[in-house]
């Protein structure tokens, strides 16, 4: 299995709603590097102008008129001049979004981390339109990064399981309650700093994220919406079966026809399921490299259905 089919079997796992946003990120970080490159070598200035348009989210509410979409999408871009920028990002909201998909699954996840984007916005958009420091500094002044969501990620965390352990590097097992204030106390006190705008992001993805635990405890479920209207979009790049009309009468040995071929894909879907869970195994106990050709093949057939 070559890379891009690794990536393809990534992504068309079931319940890996984590690994893909983590991938949607990487790829939008390529993707702005490689359009930036072309702007510069090429001496077309304009597609940075676009890109800055499609993704950054701009202080001014004036300009977020014609361009609403950034209260979203500046959540999966980042800063190319700074790699550690989403290397960072998308580590913590690994090692945290398992924690958090463990609890509470994948739907609520990508719920959970959309709100948090959609909060830092709004926090960002007050302090920079009605905090009379700031408002002469709107001007031009962008956000980009998924920080705000890694926030409410984190805070989610600490606050569904307060007193788990962490292994910090240096600072041995730390409490994710400790951790999540560390990481809210950390950005408080760099509102003094040059990235102010950043930092009120990053606490408003951190209230987001303790609202949507006490919520959901509650029986309050936020990620409904979310999780709706991405279903929407993603039913209407799916493919329909055809649909067979019979005319009256259907005699019985059709149905009986149609029984026994149900039985029969039931039967093999259930055969392949076990070739596949016997082949994940496999990889578990000995690594993906002890398979043999035949085993890859059977793993990336799987991966495209």
């Amino acid at each position: 299995m070559d890379f891009s089919e690794r990536i393809k079997y990534e992504w068309n796992k079931s319940d890996n709603t984590l690994m893909r946003v983590i991938m949607i990120n990487v790829a939008v970080y390529l993707l702005l590097a490689t359009v930036i490159i072309i702007a510069k070598f090429g001496g077309v200035p304009i597609l940075g102008d676009i890109t800055a348009k499609v993704f950054f989210l701009p202080a001014d509410i004036s300009d977020l008129a014609f361009r609403p979409w950034t209260l979203l999408t500046y959540g999966f871009a980042h800063s190319i001049g700074d790699i550690f920028h989403i290397v960072f990002n998308m580590l913590v909201l690994f090692w945290f979004g398992q924690i958090v998909v463990s609890e509470i699954g994948s739907n609520r996840f990508l719920g959970l981390y959309i709100w948090g984007i959609l909060a830092g916005a709004v926090a960002f958009l007050l302090l920079f339109n009605f905090v009379p420091y700031f408002t002469d500094l709107k001007n031009g002044t962008v956000l980009i990064g998924a920080s705000a969501g890694v926030y409410a990620v984190v805070v989610a965390a600490g606050t569904l399981l307060p007193n788990v352990k962490m292994n910090l590097f240096l600072l041995g097992e730390v409490s994710l309650k400790w951790i999540a204030m560390g990481y809210i106390i950390l950005s408080f006190v760099s509102l003094a700093g040059g990235n102010a705008g950043g930092n009120m992001a990053h606490l408003g993805g951190a209230l987001i994220g303790y609202l949507f635990i006490v919520q959901y405890r509650k029986g309050n479920d936020w990620s409904k919406p979310i999780v709706g209207v991405t279903s929407f979009f993603a039913n209407l790049f799916k493919r329909k079966p055809k649909m067979k009309a019979y005319k009256g009468g259907a005699s019985s040995y059709k149905a009986d026809d149609s029984n026994r071929q149900k039985q029969a894909r039931a039967k093999k879907s259930t055969e392949e399921q076990n070739q596949i869970d016997e082949i994940l195994d496999k990889i578990s106990a000995s690594g993906y490299e002890s398979l043999t050709q035949k085993e890859k093949q059977i793993l990336f057939q799987a991966s495209k259905k």
